[in-house]
């Protein structure tokens, strides 16, 4: 059925392009004379004839058309009462690349048959194709709702009670108590794990979680017997944005002068889930190298006089201060 509505629109369209090529013959001066181009249209791939294809004549190197045919069912075609001349002819059809042939009407060979005609697919390259998957903002679970906080750009800048606020089946005052369903006996995890910082205030607990290091909140109305009896009007559980960047960073800091220079080195490196940063600084003081003497003639009234030589021979007086740090972070 589907290979005969697809014959059937290819005949329609053969049938427009054919109008349309005859409003342009219709224009053009008709061809009077005894020369005749004939062929059978076939498709390069299963050699089956290529039925309605389009064939159009033209004059030498001129794009106006004077003359063309529209092949059969069989694929075949015939052009007839051409005038003498060399002439182009072109055969194209949908999806297949358009062949071009010269030929020559002469007296002596006025009848040319092309024979068979071998049309090739049109065959296109596309350019790379990206699929973007898009979470839903909410999303409804079997024990639990999720709010997905990264695909909300109205909860970036604020903290984690900000995020909570969004949640459906979340309260939260002014003071940044959460309550669900208007209960505060609730649980808070972060990344299914409990937190120390949970330990005294939830509310001071969660303005020290950024909104922009929040992946997603689940609401657990139901929990399961994996989880504590703690929390009987249910458990949040807040999953953070987990860092995946590799790589080194490295600064440098020095200053120098007449008395004193300093040179400053921060650095880190992260590797995995591992990561480690390295710190210090040092700082020197020292004088100018170098050898110096003063001499000083005085006299007393009495005629007595003294000399007073100082002298001085300096050194450089260096003093380091180096601080190391070295961190070791497994989230």
């Amino acid at each position: 059925m589907r290979v005969f509505i697809l014959q059937i629109y290819k005949s329609l369209l053969s049938v427009l392009i054919v109008l349309l090529a005859g409003l342009q013959f219709a224009t053009a001066q008709a061809p009077t004379g005894k020369g005749k181009i004939s062929g059978v249209v076939l498709d390069s791939t299963d050699m089956k004839p290529v039925s309605f294809a389009t064939v159009t004549l033209t004059l030498g190197n001129s794009q106006k058309p004077i003359s063309g045919a529209v092949a059969d069912d069989k694929g075949e075609f015939s052009i007839t009462k051409i005038p003498l001349g060399e002439y182009n002819v072109a055969i194209s059809f949908i999806g297949f690349k358009t062949l071009n042939k010269t030929v020559s009407i002469t007296d002596k060979n006025s009848n040319i048959n092309l024979g068979k005609i071998f049309i090739f697919p049109a065959v296109t390259e596309l350019k790379e194709v990206t699929i973007e998957g898009k979470k839903d903002l909410i999303e409804e679970k079997v024990d639990r709702t999720v709010y997905n906080a990264d695909q909300d750009k109205t909860s970036q800048g604020g903290d984690a009670t900000d995020v909570l606020r969004r949640v459906p089946m979340l309260t939260v005052d002014l003071d940044g108590n959460v309550s669900l369903r208007g209960n505060q006996n609730i649980r808070v995890l972060i990344n299914n794990k409990p937190s120390s910082i949970m330990a005294s205030s939830v509310a001071d607990a969660l303005r020290q979680i950024p909104a922009d290091q929040i992946k997603s909140v689940e609401v657990i109305t139901s929990p399961s017997a994996r989880y504590d009896a703690e929390g009987s009007a249910g458990i949040i559980n807040i999953i953070t944005k987990k860092t995946t960047m590799k790589g080194l960073t490295l600064g440098i800091n020095s200053s120098a002068g007449y008395r004193g220079s300093m040179l400053g080195l921060n650095g880190s490196l992260r590797t995995g889930k591992v990561g480690f940063t390295l710190g210090g600084f040092g700082r020197s003081e020292y004088n100018v190298v170098g050898n110096f003497e003063n001499t000083q003639a005085t006299s007393s009234i009495t005629g007595e006089q003294r000399t007073t030589i100082q002298s001085a021979d300096t050194r450089d007086a260096i003093i380091w201060v180096l601080t190391m740090i070295l961190t070791n972070t497994i989230p």
